[in-house]
């Protein structure tokens, strides 16, 4: 497969804690994607439609070179906050040009099949806040307003649902068109601290005036109501104004604006900091977890939850895993997986117990007794992130050092093991004590299931091919495939390769890998979303989202 980058949405013109991207979701059509980050903030992107989308390919063919068409109109793919980006420029010194509430688009790269003829692209819709920062006073802890997890929840209404989440807080949030109504014709008085007029009541006032000009019976007897009220203030007499000059406040004209609503807003319902969150299939409930917790909600009851999982121990200086990822089967609303800080998932039948301490199914790596075991080991082992297949017959796990792909059927080793970053290892000690072990990255599967992807340092990700085998190497920038900082794979063997193996042997596939000379700790790609029925990633780093697609008319350049 060939990558491309078909766009670029960021925020900011200069990067900021608050910008940088914390959750990525498509929703189940891939019409919307949800981008939070950690100043609070969600914003969603729609995909634009089938013939707009033409429509625009044929304009940026009629126009120049390099220029940018205004994409206030919804035919063009935009930039998120109206920024355009020039994708044919240096990614590190590629031009931008702000703009205010003017959205601009974001041209993908010169080509012949950069457009394809079922590409997808996408424009800004929405932002609003989410969650907002708090302090604790009980315990005396300031509650960070950073958006952990966004969820999809499709309901029978016509309104878009989602549910977000930070560190103590769930709140269900209700996005649809609103009737917003501009009022004018109001009375003031001169010199009042007022709002500036709308385009509507400048348009109002304007023709108000040209009617009272061409009407000569009504020209001698029209006056202002500034130089009414300015003259019998300064006649020291009492404020009156004649009927004629009193104005109606009138409805101008009404508008359908775009709006979030929050429906609900769960709290108080866990001790320690929520990282995860997931809606059942049922539609009625949903789980939130935090470090030894897992709650069962439902999404009319916003006081009480039920919780079906404690991995709590009477004594806190026994505890040895804590809960790192929850979530729902996709198809069975009964199943419920989580992962842990050892490296174990563990299977859930809600049916069995209303208290999930007995697992249907435990997936773990069972280590000989003479293998050597480090002290890095467990921390290496640590699962981040776990999700279903499409199919919802296999695990894919993410640790910090690999993709691990289970299936349901087999609980004593996983199908196969992704080595995303095992390039690592010799510098796990420098990473231990800049507490970079402890990052977490997501990893997610192409709606095929023949792509698995996941995130590393440098700016880098990988995507492995589940059938093929391929192992790719990429970049989030405009120019996925020009990756900085990469060790390009040797093309002949080592002296010492050939007498142990031999010179007759078949070639082993090699692959690019980090220059850890050149490792850049600070670039991390940790979250990712493959569209849920097109060859499409969508991919953060930092306060910049790429969506990069397969382009099936460019062929593979040879190595």
């Amino acid at each position: 497969m060939v990558w491309e980058c078909t766009q670029r949405f960021y925020e900011g013109e200069t990067r900021c804690q608050e910008d940088i991207v914390s959750a990525l979701q498509f929703n189940r059509s891939g019409e919307l994607l949800a981008a939070a980050d950690n100043g609070g903030r969600v914003v969603i992107y729609e995909q634009v439609k089938q013939e707009e989308s033409s429509r625009a390919e044929t304009e940026d063919s009629e126009s120049s070179e390099g220029a940018h068409a205004p994409a206030g109109m919804a035919d063009e793919p935009p930039s998120v906050s109206g920024r355009a980006i020039n994708p044919d420029a240096n990614n590190n010194g590629g031009a931008s040009t702000p703009s205010l509430k003017v959205n601009r688009a974001a041209n993908p790269n010169s080509g012949e099949g950069a457009r394809g003829k079922g590409q997808v692209y996408y424009k800004h819709l929405l932002e609003f806040q989410s969650h907002e920062r708090e302090f604790d006073y009980l315990k005396s802890m300031e509650i960070e307003e950073r958006v952990n997890q966004v969820k999809w929840f499709h309901s029978a209404s016509s309104a878009i649902n989602l549910i977000t989440t930070n560190d103590k807080r769930i709140k269900l949030w209700s996005v649809k068109n609103r009737r917003a109504r501009n009022i004018s014709n109001f009375n003031f008085r001169p010199n009042m601290n007022v709002r500036p007029p709308t385009t509507s009541e400048a348009l109002s006032a304007s023709m108000e005036k040209k009617a009272i000009r061409s009407s000569k019976g009504y020209r001698s007897n029209a006056m202002d109501v500034a130089t009414i009220v300015n003259s019998q203030l300064s006649g020291g007499g009492r404020l009156k104004r004649p009927y004629n000059a009193l104005r109606v406040p009138c409805i101008s004209n009404v508008n359908y604006v775009m709006s979030a609503v929050c429906r609900r807003n769960y709290a108080n319902g866990h001790l320690y900091h929520i990282h995860s969150v997931d809606i059942n299939t049922d539609g009625e409930t949903f789980i939130s977890a935090d470090d030894l917790h897992i709650n069962l909600w439902n999404f009319e009851v916003m006081h009480e939850s039920f919780n079906i999982v404690d991995m709590q121990p009477g004594n806190m200086d026994e505890l040895t895993e804590v809960i790192t990822s929850a979530l729902f089967h996709p198809s069975h609303c009964n199943i419920m997986a989580y992962s842990s800080s050892k490296g174990t998932i563990r299977l859930s039948d809600l049916r069995q117990s209303a208290l999930c301490d007995r697992n249907s199914k435990v997936f773990e790596i069972q280590r000989a007794s003479g293998e050597s075991h480090s002290f890095f080991t467990e921390i290496v082992a640590n699962v981040t992130d776990v999700k279903f297949t499409p199919n919802g017959n296999e695990l894919i796990a993410r640790d910090y050092l690999s993709v691990k792909r289970w299936d349901l059927r087999k609980e004593s080793e996983p199908v196969c093991v992704y080595n995303v970053q095992d390039a690592l290892m010799p510098k796990l000690v420098d990473l231990y004590e800049n507490d970079c072990i402890f990052d977490k990255f997501e990893c997610c599967m192409s709606h095929t299931g023949e792509h698995i992807a996941s995130g590393s340092y440098s700016n880098t990700f990988r995507i492995f091919g589940t059938d093929n085998g391929s192992d790719e190497l990429l970049e989030a920038s405009m120019t996925p495939t020009n990756v900085f900082g990469a060790i390009e794979p040797s093309k002949t063997r080592s002296p010492r390769f050939a007498a142990l193996f031999g010179k007759g042997g078949p070639e082993l596939n090699k692959r690019k890998e980090l220059d850890l000379n050149l490792l850049n700790c600070n670039a991390k790609v940790r979250h990712m979303q493959w569209h849920p029925t097109q060859s499409l990633l969508a991919v953060s780093k930092g306060n910049e989202i790429y969506m990069l697609a397969d382009n099936p008319h460019q062929e593979r350049r040879a190595p």
